[in-house]
């Protein structure tokens, strides 16, 4: 499956979503609206916990790009057998609004194979 985002700059970028989750771990990942990527893990098979403190750090110092939280084009997690989005993930997403996140917040299912967008689903 190959699953295509249009930032605000429109850029076009293009990921196989698949790829990005070859195992059982879940992981974050954070797409940039320039199409830099950063992946994050806790190394649970049930769960990925990413600071709000830590996102911000790691988006600051990295390469002197200066990215902020506005900046993000794409956050995709994947759980392993549920397509639907838990309390923490709706948690997750709202908080990255209130810090200015205006890009898509999804979920890769490996049971489905199938990506889900928050916005898409029942809130």
């Amino acid at each position: 499956m190959l699953g295509s985002v249009l930032s605000a700059e429109r850029k076009q970028i293009n990921i196989s979503w698949q790829e990005l989750f070859p195992d059982q771990i879940e992981r974050v990942y954070v797409i940039m609206k320039d199409g830099m990527t950063f992946p994050y893990t806790s190394h649970y098979g049930n769960k990925v916990y990413m600071s709000i403190g830590w996102l911000k750090k790691t988006l600051k110092g990295y390469k002197n790009k200066n990215y902020n939280i506005e900046d993000i084009a794409v956050v995709i997690h994947n759980h392993r057998m549920n397509k639907n989005f838990g309390q923490e993930d709706y948690r997750q997403y709202w908080m990255l609004k209130n810090y200015g996140f205006d890009g898509q917040f999804l979920m890769y299912c490996h049971r489905t194979k199938e990506v889900y967008s928050i916005s898409l689903s029942n809130q």
